[in-house]
C-alpha cells in the first residue's frame, strides 16, 4: 500500500484538504470512502478548487489488521515525543517510522498558498453508535464541522494527550477527527463518504452543481445525527491499563444515559460503576485502547 491514496490540485486556487485514514490500523473503511470520493471526482471530471490529498496512516497496523504495533500512532503527537522521534535513527521501532513518514509527507503536501487549511482524521468505534466529531472548542462552530450535522465533542483532545489533531490544529489547521461508527460494517463507510462530499463542498472545493449525483448524502448525514445530542462535553473519564483486566459490560452504546452507581464494567479490583450521571461514551468493546468508556453531557 502506498502512503499517498490519491492527490488531486485544482486549476484554481483554493483551500488545502488533508483526509487521513487507517491511523488506527483496524479502522479501515477511511481508506475506502477516501478512495470512493476521489474516484468519483476523477471518473466525472468534477471542477476542482485547490487541493485534495488522502493519506494512509500506520500502514504496517493496516496491513496486520491491528490498531497499532508498538504504540497508539494517535495518542503520540507532542512537541517532545515528535522532536525525539525525528532525531532517532532508522532502526527504531514501528510506530516510530510511521510517524517520521506521516509528518514528512504532511510537510511535503502543506506548501502553498491557501485559503484555508483542513485536516479530517477518519476513525471508527468498537460501539454502536459512534457517529461523532473531535474536535477542539474553538472550532466546534466552523462551518465546516457543523455541516457534517453529527455531534460535536467539543474538549475530548483535552483528556487524549498527543492526538493528531490536537498537533495540526495548534499548526492553524482546521483539524478534527471523524468518527464514521462501528468499526467493520459499512455504514461507517456511507457516513464517511457522506461527509467528506460535504466537507469539499462545503469548503468551495466543488459545488452542488458538480457534484449532483452525489447530493443525496447531505441528508444522509442529517439522518445520522437525528436524535443525537448536538453538542457535549466530558464529565468523566475511566483510564485502563492492560493489567487492569478491564471488560465493558454488553449493550452499551454511544450517548446512550447512565445513572450515578449504575454498573458498568468490571476489572480486577471489581466492578466498575458510574460516578455521575451523564451519557456513556466511548464503550471499549475491543483488546486495545486506554479509555474504557467517557461520560458526557449535552450543552
Amino acid at each position: 500500500m502506498e502512503r499517498i491514496l490519491g492527490k488531486i490540485e485544482g486549476q484554481q486556487p483554493g483551500p488545502l484538504i488533508i483526509c487521513l485514514a487507517g491511523v488506527h490500523g483496524n479502522e479501515q473503511l477511511g481508506l475506502h470512502a477516501f478512495q470512493n470520493v476521489y474516484s468519483a471526482i476523477v471518473k466525472h471530471n468534477i471542477s476542482f478548487r485547490g487541493k485534495l490529498v488522502g493519506i494512509a496512516g500506520n500502514l504496517k497496523a493496516i496491513l496486520s489488521g491491528r490498531r497499532f504495533i508498538d504504540y497508539d500512532l494517535n495518542r503520540c503527537w507532542t512537541e517532545e515525543f515528535v522532536e525525539e522521534v525525528l532525531k532517532k535513527g532508522k532502526h527504531t521501532g514501528a510506530e516510530d517510522e510511521e510517524l517520521r513518514s506521516l509528518y514528512k509527507v504532511i510537510n511535503q503536501e502543506d506548501t502553498g498558498d491557501f485559503d484555508l487549511r483542513v485536516m479530517v482524521d477518519l476513525h471508527g468505534t468498537s460501539s454502536e453508535k459512534g457517529n461523532f466529531i473531535v474536535v477542539p472548542e474553538e472550532l466546534g462552530n466552523h462551518p465546516i464541522v457543523q455541516a457534517l450535522k453529527l455531534p460535536v465533542i467539543v474538549d475530548l483532545h483535552k483528556y487524549l494527550e498527543g492526538t493528531l489533531l490536537s498537533y495540526y490544529s495548534n499548526r492553524g489547521h482546521v483539524a478534527f477527527a471523524f468518527e464514521g461508527g462501528l468499526i467493520g460494517p459499512t455504514e461507517a463507510y456511507r457516513l464517511h463518504t457522506s461527509g467528506l462530499w460535504e466537507i469539499l463542498e462545503t469548503a468551495g472545493c466543488v459545488t452542488k452543481h458538480d457534484h449532483h449525483q452525489e447530493d443525496h448524502y447531505s441528508s444522509h448525514l442529517a439522518a445520522m445525527g437525528a436524535n443525537l445530542p448536538s453538542r457535549v462535553k466530558v464529565l468523566h473519564r475511566h483510564q485502563v491499563r492492560p493489567e487492569d483486566g478491564f471488560r465493558m459490560y454488553p449493550g452499551f452504546h454511544n450517548f446512550q444515559p447512565v445513572h450515578k452507581d449504575q454498573e458498568l464494567a468490571i476489572d480486577v479490583r471489581g466492578v466498575i460503576k458510574a460516578p455521575t450521571d451523564g451519557l456513556i461514551f466511548m464503550p471499549l468493546y475491543q483488546p486495545e485502547g486506554d479509555d474504557g468508556f467517557f461520560i458526557v453531557e449535552e450543552v
